[in-house]
Parts: C-alpha cells; sequence; structure tokens
C-alpha cells in the first residue's frame, strides 16, 4: 500500500489566546496549548488537506494527515485496531465505516450540526456522521460522442464493439470511487446463491467489462484521454467532475442508468484509543470541520455536495445540476460491508488483466 504521511505543524504563538466560535458552544484555547489530531482519510487530493491546514490553523489545531484510497484507508485502520495511531477518520462510506463500528474501534459522539443532517442520512448511531454525498456515475465527451451511441447503462458498455477500449475501467481497487465503478455492475446481479453474493452471470459481466475497457497505464493522464477523445466515456464522482471540466476544458455530460447511480456518504467519525484517553481535541475538531460554516466554505471550494442542509445552500451550481441529473441507487450496505472484501480480491486476482 502506498501511503502520503505528511505532517502539518500548525503555530499559533504571538496569540495570547484564541477563540474558537463552535456551534452552540465557545472553547478558549490557550496559545500554548495547541490540540493535537491525527487525520486519516481518502478525501485530502486536490488541495483539500492544504484548504483543511490553512483553516484549522486558525482554530488552534496541529495536524497530522495520512492519506491514501478508501480501501487503504481502512486496512490500515484495522491492522492498527490494538494500537490506534488516528485520532479522527472521514471520508470513507457508510460499509466501511460500519466495519469500524462492528470492530467496535469508534467512540459515540454527537456533534451539535447533526441537527442540520436529514434523518435518513444519520445511520451511524452516533458513531460516525455523513459529511458529503457523492453520487458516482458514467459520463461521455459530447465531442467524440452522440447521445444515440451512449450505452444506457455499465454492463452494456463491453456489449458495444465501436466501444472497445474506448472506455475507461479501473485499474486497481484501492480507491472508493473505483470499487463503486465495479459495484455499478456487480449489483445488479445479486444472488443469494452466488459466489458472494454475486451470479455467475454478473461475474462475466464484471470480466466483460473490464476487460473490455481501458485501463489507463502508468505515465498517462486519464483525465487528458478523456478530454482528446481517446477515451469516450469514463466515471466520475460529484466533487470531481467540476474541478476536472475547469482543469481540462471539456464538458461532460451525464448518463443516469434505469437502476440509478450508486450514492454514498463520506462519513467522520472518532477512533477508540481506551477509556482512559482524552477525545477533547478530537471531538473539537469534528464539531469544527463538519460545523454549517465550514462545510459550507468547503461545497464550493471543492465542488460537494454536503449533506449538511445548510451547507448545501452554497454549493455550486454545478453540483445542483448534478444532484438533479442523478437518481440515486437503492443499496444494501449490509450486503456490500459484507462482501465488498471478497470482491475486491477476486476481481483483482482473477479478473483484472494484468
Amino acid at each position: 500500500m502506498n501511503f502520503k504521511k505528511s505532517l502539518k505543524m500548525i503555530t499559533v504563538a504571538g496569540l495570547a489566546l484564541s477563540s474558537i466560535a463552535l456551534p452552540g458552544f465557545t472553547s478558549v484555547v490557550n496559545a500554548q496549548e495547541t490540540k493535537n489530531v491525527v487525520v486519516y482519510s481518502n478525501s485530502l487530493s486536490d488541495n483539500r488537506e492544504e484548504w483543511i491546514t490553512e483553516r484549522a490553523e486558525a482554530a488552534g489545531f496541529t495536524l497530522e494527515f495520512v492519506s491514501g484510497g478508501g480501501g487503504e484507508i481502512l486496512n490500515r485502520l484495522l491492522a492498527e485496531k490494538n494500537a490506534p495511531q488516528a485520532d479522527v477518520t472521514f471520508g470513507m462510506d457508510e460499509a466501511s465505516f460500519a466495519q469500524l463500528s462492528d470492530e467496535q474501534m469508534l467512540i459515540e459522539f454527537i456533534p451539535t450540526w447533526v441537527e442540520n443532517i436529514p434523518e435518513e442520512a444519520n445511520i451511524g448511531n452516533g458513531l460516525y456522521h455523513p459529511l458529503v454525498e457523492q453520487r458516482i456515475f458514467m459520463i461521455y465527451n459530447p465531442e467524440y460522442l452522440t447521445e444515440d451511441q451512449v450505452p444506457s447503462n455499465w454492463q452494456d458498455l463491453a456489449a458495444n464493439p465501436d466501444l472497445a477500449g474506448k472506455y475507461m475501467v479501473p485499474n486497481e481497487l484501492g480507491g472508493g470511487t473505483n470499487q463503486k465503478a465495479v459495484m455499478s455492475v456487480l449489483l445488479q446481479y445479486q444472488d443469494a446463491n452466488g459466489e458472494y453474493g454475486i451470479s455467475d452471470e454478473g461475474w462475466t459481466q464484471v470480466s466483460d467489462y473490464l476487460n473490455n475497457g481501458y485501463m489507463t497505464p502508468e505515465g498517462e493522464d486519464a483525465w487528458q484521454n478523456f478530454a482528446d477523445g481517446k477515451t469516450v466515456i469514463t466515471y466520475t464522482s460529484t466533487s470531481t467532475l467540476p474541478l476536472m471540466e475547469e482543469q481540462y476544458g471539456f464538458n461532460g455530460v451525464i448518463v443516469n442508468p434505469e437502476q440509478g447511480v450508486i450514492t454514498m456518504r463520506e462519513q467522520i467519525g472518532i477512533l477508540d484509543k481506551g477509556a482512559d484517553h482524552d477525545y477533547t481535541a478530537a471531538q473539537e475538531f469534528v464539531e469544527w470541520f463538519g460545523s454549517d460554516e465550514v462545510q459550507a466554505e468547503w461545497a464550493p471550494e471543492f465542488g460537494s455536495h454536503p449533506v449538511n442542509t445548510v451547507a448545501f445552500e452554497h454549493t455550486t451550481d454545478r453540483v445542483k445540476e448534478i444532484v438533479e441529473a442523478t437518481t440515486p441507487m437503492a443499496i444494501d450496505w449490509d450486503f456490500v460491508r459484507e462482501n465488498i472484501s471478497s470482491w475486491v480480491e477476486k476481481i483483482e486476482l482473477e479478473i483484472m488483466p494484468l
């Protein structure tokens, strides 16, 4: 596993006292008592880590980050179960946090901003809470493909010989978005008698999808390939699409299959480090980062879809268009949690081309 570990030491020297305004309460922090928080996350790319660090400085936090793909972060947390290093983790989906909950690795903490989270979205029983909603969907480049040439769903991509080698597929399954791309096919073929809950037809469909698509080799830029027409269909997430459209100068057209698109919510939670541990800094970080004010700034900056209803009003028009253009797929996250590790292992070892 490849991890990027960066230490951001934030100095508040020169300030006699710093007041932190948090929803519902005010905490006064002595300048010499910075609040140290180790944060594990799969949502620190595209300048997010730097953005959090800069604003956390004013709030008196000293942050240490460990970043990686969603699967990598989950595996690292599980490996450290008996000696957890992280104070807070955020960015992984419901299934990953449910696994941490099952392993009794989280403590209960209910921040005040939960009052602005829709009840149906807050399923963590006080152990974790949603921050950002991500929808994973296909897009096509209208410069190189017309609407009538676009398959209506993921599993039809491989059936179209004109698209062979022209649609992007994952080249690894360490990241959450890549996993959701494959799951978009798998979940259409649930079978209680099938291998890991998937029918034989489902495994064949996944194999066809992966082997007839284009896996971006090392040294190539997947988004540049899409902008240039080397690949004409790809997949992305709510927060990624606006950033890539701006950076690469294309306008992606969203495909909304009849079965809907996988919709997951990035969660945040505090790691259990024992009954004698002081959780104050971790709790204050969760309270601060998930607050209406911070999420309202975060949303337009990174094109995100905040679950917080107050913050959602501040997101971009493009994100609101994406939300309007996609229909969430009905997903049994318990089923996903029970099988995702086996799916990833089978696909990487038996199905993905070498």
